[in-house]
């Protein structure tokens, strides 16, 4: 089984989300598990290491959280045209990135990044707004590359509250998570960008 691991806090607050390719109840940080096989259930992990605040799980094959991340990529043209200038910098905002995970290979580490360019071959790359939780050596304000597939959630900060957020919306509908909600905007994106 394949899963979701999601922390709940915004971009600026250590937002972060890895996408596991072992099973669910691997040895890794658990706080929540949405969805699990019967016989896991049954057997819980006798070790589970104590996680980070606000750490979660979903099952990759959740339906809500996937359509959450196709909402946001097929809105960054949007964000794009309002955040970036003529030389395809950021001049506000934040990108929420899938990189593999290494050194030992747990599935994908989902991060916000900050400060972010298009390059002329159209990839991208940015400053890693939170410290990594499993990406080997990288730390917090590192600069990293990244194909524009990999972007899975985008992020901007106006009076009204944070837009974007299809991922955090998602989190922040989770029991316990209600209070995420303060921090973002009614609508993921203004009526005036469309």
């Amino acid at each position: 089984m394949r899963g979701f691991v999601t922390y709940s806090a915004l971009h600026n607050l250590d937002f972060k989300q890895t996408r596991e390719s072992a099973p669910m109840l691997r040895i890794l940080p658990l706080l929540l598990i949405l969805t699990a096989a019967p016989a896991l259930a049954e057997k819980p992990d006798p070790v589970q290491p104590t996680a980070p605040d606000g750490l979660e799980f979903f099952d990759a094959s959740d339906m809500t959280m996937n359509a959450a991340i196709a909402e946001a990529q097929a809105t960054l043209p949007l964000f794009f045209d309002q955040v970036m200038d003529g030389n395809g910098m950021s001049q506000a905002g934040a990108i929420k990135v899938s990189f593999q995970t290494f050194p030992e290979n747990v599935g994908n580490e989902i991060i916000w990044v900050g400060q972010f360019r298009r390059l002329p071959d159209g990839t991208f790359e940015g400053v890693l707004n939170n410290q990594p939780y499993n990406l080997g050596t990288w730390q917090q304000g590192d600069l990293v590359s990244f194909p524009a597939s990999a972007i899975q959630d985008w992020s901007l900060s106006t009076p009204q509250g944070s837009l974007g957020n299809y991922t955090t919306r998602v989190i922040a509908a989770q029991p316990g998570n209600e209070y995420i909600l303060q921090s973002l905007a009614p609508n993921p994106v203004p009526e005036d960008w469309r």
